[in-house]
């Protein structure tokens, strides 16, 4: 049987108006069945039930269908959980209709793993011996039945799941769960012994993370000691764990978001925690740098309205706007809530209070209107050219948007904002020629990383040979690879300054590296940064370059680092600017080397045309790299 044939059951079997009376009071009214209409304010009966036909027809507000379109529309839910909605209700077994595919032997043990582990490190984590997890818990006011809501577990510093896992009874499937164990990331072979295991997550407080349906698929853990080089560490990306496809507590939050018809999107896991524990329980967390499409999709199926909570430092302000601009593209038009001075959603919480934030929520107000305040200057210039400029990047604002009526009404209100005296009309024309040029492409909200490089630093934490196989063949034939001077420096501050690579910012970098060599260097530097301790530091990156095959440049200018590298820790602030200053250089790099690619085309021009419109590109990058050279990038503090 399928849930084809369940639905046909349904709809044959079992009368609308025994399925309408669950939900709201159905009376007879002569040969009819009518009721209060639930999708609009009805004040008397305008809903008819018709047994017969099988469909309800409101005669005000027009919303009808069959008995599976009302539980989908009255509980705002999705076909599948309607059917078993229905089922559950009158005696369906819903089981009986599911057509189960068989899982493979690696996703069972995978999910088996997965689950035990979370067991074990909440269970560790309710005998007390940890005094630093039950230091965050009361420094975060999470109360037991959040802790327990959230799976909160404990990873201790001895091996306790290597210890559980070795402990599985039968040899085949011991070894069959310590394979998955290590592919999936929750034990690492040690570097030293290539036969021994230890745990990924030690010292650590662990957060389970879950798909929709309330399944573990990995974790993400955090550093309860300073020394530890990571704050946050994730589980990798494997076969059970995407991270562009999760939203951190969506199957606590989606009856939620049904219900409230909106949903808050945080950046952290303990933004979201905080958000849920002070009742607000329609926030998900995104994982990255940004949404992705199938996350979207999931939440557009929810709810149609969206509220931006992200950080509100830069970082967190960029995310909103790729974020944003998602969402525009498929029709939502996000509201922001804006948390300065303080820095994300937990900290808002803890200095204001939940009744300030809810506040903040009923008075937000669409993220494009928040961007367009920030182009439309305070004092308008008179200069007619200048306001048209200003026009012109609101018009980038509400591209995503294309010509509909929320981006052509909010330009004419603009437009009379900003002082032009053009009619609607002419302003509309102007935006739909701006569309047609397809300028709205040049100035988009701060992409995030190519969708190739994402793909490594989600993979960075993989098995190197495994990720890299292609290019260590290649650097095994090939000894000699061009690094150029500011990549050269780049490893060279990465290496001396192992505090700047496990900052995000050093992930951005790589957007700006042209030497796929360089890329995989840092990714794997990155990497074991998280697993080694200080006093080992040297030796490992030593015997990493004898390990694996990089080109004698490489090997070079990583040895001449470590050379330097003195145990001298430096804090946030030093590292952030060490990395902002790298990247207006590496910025500068890659603007040169684009107009020497543009000057070697030269030779091709036939026209004088050809040789005017590549002129033109070479003005344009030497425009670029005056504004670069001119305009120091401060550290935002």
């Amino acid at each position: 049987m399928s849930l084809s044939d369940l639905k046909q059951r349904i709809l044959d079997e079992i009368p609308l108006t025994d399925v309408v009376s669950g939900y709201v009071h159905v009376s007879r009214k002569g040969t009819a069945s009518v009721a209060l209409c639930p999708f609009h304010g009805d004040k008397t009966p305008s809903m008819h039930v018709n047994n017969d036909k099988k469909i309800f027809k409101c005669f005000a507000c027009g919303e009808g269908g069959n008995a599976i379109d009302f539980v989908m529309k009255y509980k705002k839910i999705e076909f599948v959980e309607a059917l078993k909605e229905i089922a559950n209700h009158h005696g369906l077994n819903f089981e009986d209709y599911i057509e189960r595919k068989q899982k493979s032997p690696k996703l069972v043990m995978a999910e088996k793993v997965l689950q035990k582990s979370s067991e074990l490190y909440k269970r560790l984590a309710r005998t007390n011996k940890f005094p630093m997890y039950m230091e965050f818990i009361k420094k975060r006011g999470l109360s037991t039945e959040v802790a327990d809501t959230y799976s909160l577990g404990y990873a201790p510093k001895h091996n306790a799941l290597i210890e559980y896992l070795s402990s599985i009874p039968k040899e085949d499937d011991r070894k069959f769960a310590l394979e998955i164990a290590e592919e999936i990331g929750l034990i690492k072979r040690d570097l030293n012994n290539n036969e021994s295991y230890y745990d990924t997550f030690r010292d650590r407080i662990t957060f389970p993370i879950w798909d929709q349906f309330g399944t573990v698929i990995g974790y993400t853990s955090r550093a309860v000691y300073d020394y530890q080089k990571a704050k946050y560490m994730n589980s990798k990306e494997s076969f059970v764990f995407n991270k562009r496809n999760i939203l951190y507590g969506l199957h606590l939050a989606k009856q939620s978001i049904r219900e409230k018809d909106f949903v808050l999107l945080v950046e952290g896991n303990m933004d979201q925690i905080a958000m849920f524990n002070k009742g607000l329980k329609n926030t998900v967390a995104i994982q990255g740098v940004a949404l992705g499409d199938y996350s979207l999709k999931v939440l557009q199926a929810l709810t149609k309205n969206f509220i931006l909570a992200l950080d509100s430092d830069t970082a967190g302000f960029n995310a909103s706007k790729r974020v944003n601009e998602q969402c525009l593209k498929v029709g939502i038009i996000p509201k922001y809530l804006n948390f300065e001075p303080h820095k994300d959603p937990d900290d808002y919480l803890t200095n204001e209070g939940i009744v300030a934030m809810q506040k903040l929520i009923d008075e937000s107000r669409p993220f494009i209107d928040t961007l367009a305040d920030q182009v439309i200057p305070k004092v308008i210039p008179n200069l007619i050219d200048r306001q048209f400029a200003i026009l012109d990047e609101c018009f980038h604002i509400v591209a995503p948007l294309g010509n509909s009526l929320q981006a052509t009404e909010r330009l004419a209100v603009w437009a009379k904002r900003i002082g032009l005296q053009s009619d609607s009309a002419q302003i509309i024309k102007r935006y739909e020629d701006f569309l047609s040029n397809d300028n709205s492409q040049k100035f988009r909200a701060p992409e995030p990383p190519s969708e190739e490089l994402m793909h490594e630093v989600e993979m960075m934490e993989e098995d190197f040979e495994s990720q890299f196989t292609n290019s260590l063949e290649h650097f095994e034939q090939v000894t000699e690879v061009k690094i150029s001077a500011i990549e050269e420096k780049l490893l060279q501050e990465l290496v001396q300054h192992p505090e700047c690579v496990t900052r995000q910012k050093a992930l951005e970098l790589l957007d700006f590296v042209g030497t796929n060599e360089v890329k995989s260097y840092i990714l794997r530097l990155r990497e074991i940064i998280y697993e080694i301790d200080e006093n080992e530091y040297v030796s490992i990156l030593h015997s990493l370059l004898k390990k694996e095959h990089y080109s004698n440049s490489l090997v070079s200018v990583i040895e001449g680092a470590l050379s330097r590298y003195r145990k001298i820790p430096i804090n946030d602030v030093t590292a952030d600017k060490i990395l902002l200053d790298l990247e207006h250089r590496l910025k500068i790099n890659q603007l040169n080397q684009k107009r020497q690619i543009i000057l070697e085309r030269k030779d091709l021009c036939q026209t004088n045309e050809e040789m005017n419109a590549l002129m033109l590109e070479v003005i344009e990058v030497d425009k670029e790299l005056l504004k670069l050279k001119s305009h120091k990038p401060k550290l935002k503090v």
